[in-house]
């Protein structure tokens, strides 16, 4: 008697495996490479200024400074833009903007959606109030860096417009649309994203600030598949970084 064995459970589940590792291939390429190739630039640059040769580990770390730092975020755009272009199979801009979830948005769920972005950074504030939770060294670097008002348009331009954007588009545009469309769905696509928002913000080292980071991600999933707008995202996400950031300059922590 002939067996019959049926792969076909196996092949499926292949399948699936093969595209969640292109798609985060994809992602890691997006979140990495626009800040690899700028560094890279700013390497052969300071070689340049010291006679020719690439800079070595040690001239990097003295001068990619924290406003250094800054500035190549904030025009990893340039490289940032068209590689998400290229991992959107798309044949012009409305269709990639509507497989980023990019929507105009309207005054009152604006205002409902930043509301509840405002609850939970003044919930996130207070626990972290009640835990007595120590400022991040990154962030006393950013503070110290900013020294003049040209620094101080460089910092909140960077990290309360330009970062949430590519973040947002990164992972609640993109990547939580391609996750959507295996057989994961809307859920592995929320956890998926909200776990890889959260690996990304390493530069954190207390581990209750990352819970909160987890949690912000889930917030921000959440509201893109509540609202189906990335836009909303975007907003808190600008949000909470732009109370942060006042936090960070204007309040002794």
């Amino acid at each position: 008697m002939t067996t019959i064995v049926d792969n076909s459970n196996n092949n499926k589940n292949t399948g699936l495996f093969v595209s969640l590792f292109k798609i985060m291939l994809w992602a890691f390429i997006l979140i990495f490479l626009p800040q690899f190739l700028l560094g890279f630039v700013f390497s052969i640059f300071i070689g340049i200024q010291q006679g020719g040769s690439l800079a070595t580990e040690a001239d990097n770390a003295r001068f990619l400074t924290t406003s250094v730092q800054l500035l190549l975020f904030l025009i990893a755009p340039l490289i940032f833009i068209p590689l998400l272009v290229k991992a959107t199979n798309a044949t012009g801009w409305a269709e990639r903007f509507a497989f980023w979830a990019v929507k105009p948005v309207n005054r009152k769920e604006t205002g409902k959606w930043l509301s509840i972005g405002l609850i939970y950074w003044l919930s996130s504030l207070l626990l972290g109030e009640l835990l007595s939770l120590p400022p991040e060294q990154f962030m006393l670097d950013i503070k110290a860096a900013v020294n003049s008002f040209t620094m101080l348009m460089l910092a909140l331009t960077t990290i309360c417009i330009v970062v949430p954007i590519m973040e947002e588009l990164t992972f609640r545009g993109w990547l939580y649309s391609k996750i959507k469309q295996t057989k994961l769905g809307d859920f592995g696509a929320l956890i998926i994203t909200t776990l890889s928002f959260t690996a990304l913000h390493t530069q954190y080292n207390n581990a209750m600030t990352l819970m909160f980071i987890f949690a912000l991600g889930l917030l921000l999933g959440g509201v893109r598949y509540k609202t189906q707008n990335t836009g909303y995202a975007i907003l808190i996400h600008m949000l909470f970084n732009s109370l942060a950031t006042l936090a960070l300059f204007y309040f002794e922590i």
